[in-house]
């Protein structure tokens, strides 16, 4: 397994090593430009294309992966473990690179992505979703494939575009990523299934490859690619880890993407009560608001420690989520507390007073600059 994640981390620092060096050559393509939308925070044009470096990585890892464990272990490989997972993946991961490249393929289009993936890896690969453990839904979801099959394209889209909102600070969606894919690598194991704990964990170290470029200091943004291909498959193997094992918790995997959705779903909130349409972007989310008041405080070094902030109480809810995977009622009351503690975080950060009430996020965030 070792040298899967080896080529899985090798390949997507290596890929995004050449995009950067490469960058003045695609930029004009490729380039999130600074204050293009309400939560773009960055301060100079970055190639917004670092979803392909994990994506080379990651699809790498899987072929190494079925040539190898098949070997060492003399079974075969499950079906999922094959291009038919590559190409669920790859149809939203193509989705978003289109729209990173013209910036205009619509939101609605990418979301269509997101259906057709989950559709390839439910007939394919078995990623059914066949359980809540809240029993009126269980029971519909044991009487109707068809209720599994449109529940399992709605979670998996769902979280897709969570994700892709999630990915507004330097190294939040990579850190995000890393810990969900660890915590479901980890129980994986545990459970002896040796082929999701090496394509979760491969997935991790294609992240991390890819990390390195992007937090600290952005060279390279995960762009629509990144976001939409790494909850695309994040939502999928959590669907697969609790299908392929009755005694891990449907909450295990809620815990591991609870801030996503939160956040997402106090957006849509947000707007609605608005009158806005529900994909317009702004910059009220919480990591975004987080950032504006600490580099506010603190300068440039406040956008990277917000994002820090939330990895690591996301980490740490990964951490008890993984102690806690059988035990579904704890684990309710976890994704409880952790709501209640982003609701207090965001109305805090919303009635704490701007230094800067007139400024928008960009305009802060040009003020403390790297000059590095």
């Amino acid at each position: 397994m070792l040298v899967t994640l080896l080529v899985a981390f090798l390949t997507s620092f290596s890929t995004a090593l050449f995009l950067v060096l490469t960058s003045r050559w695609h930029r004009h393509l490729t380039s999130d430009t600074p204050g293009s939308g309400p939560q773009k925070l960055h301060d100079r044009a970055t190639p917004r294309i670092g979803g392909l470096a994990v994506m080379v990585g990651f699809a790498l890892a899987v072929v190494v992966a079925r040539v190898q464990l098949t070997v060492d272990t003399g079974a075969n490989a499950p079906p999922w473990l094959t291009g038919w997972l590559v190409l669920a993946l790859f149809v939203p991961f193509a989705a978003g690179m289109i729209e990173d490249i013209t910036k205009s393929f619509g939101a609605r289009a990418r979301l269509l992505a997101t259906f057709v993936g989950a559709a390839i890896a439910y007939f394919f690969c078995n990623a059914t979703l066949s359980r809540f453990a809240l029993p009126p839904l269980d029971a519909l979801l044991a009487l109707s494939p068809v209720a599994q099959f449109v529940l399992t394209l709605f979670c998996v889209g769902a979280i897709a575009n969570a994700y892709n909102l999630a990915d507004g600070l330097n190294g939040l969606l990579a850190g995000l990523s890393v810990s969900a894919c660890a915590a479901m690598g980890w129980v994986a194991w545990q459970h002896g299934d040796q082929f999701l704990t090496v394509s979760t964990l491969s997935l991790a170290a294609a992240v991390a490859g890819f990390a390195l470029f992007n937090f600290p200091r952005a060279r390279l943004f995960a762009g629509d690619g990144g976001a939409y291909l790494l909850g695309t498959a994040i939502s999928l193997f959590a669907i697969l880890l609790v299908h392929r094992h009755a005694d891990v918790s449907p909450w295990f995997a809620f815990a591991l993407v609870l801030y996503p959705f939160v956040d997402t779903t106090a957006a849509i909130v947000r707007r609605l009560v608005a009158g806005r349409p529900i994909m317009e972007p702004d910059a009220d989310h919480l990591h975004t608001l987080l950032a504006q008041r600490l580099t506010e405080r603190l300068g440039g070094s406040g956008r990277n420690i917000a994002s820090a902030i939330i990895v690591v109480v996301s980490a740490t809810a990964a951490g008890l989520a993984i102690w806690l995977h059988q035990q579904t009622a704890l684990l309710v009351a976890l994704c409880g507390l952790l709501v209640a503690a982003f609701a207090v975080a965001y109305m805090g950060v919303r009635r704490t007073p701007s230094q800067h009430p007139g400024s928008s996020p960009h305009q802060l965030d040009a003020k403390a600059v790297d000059p590095k």
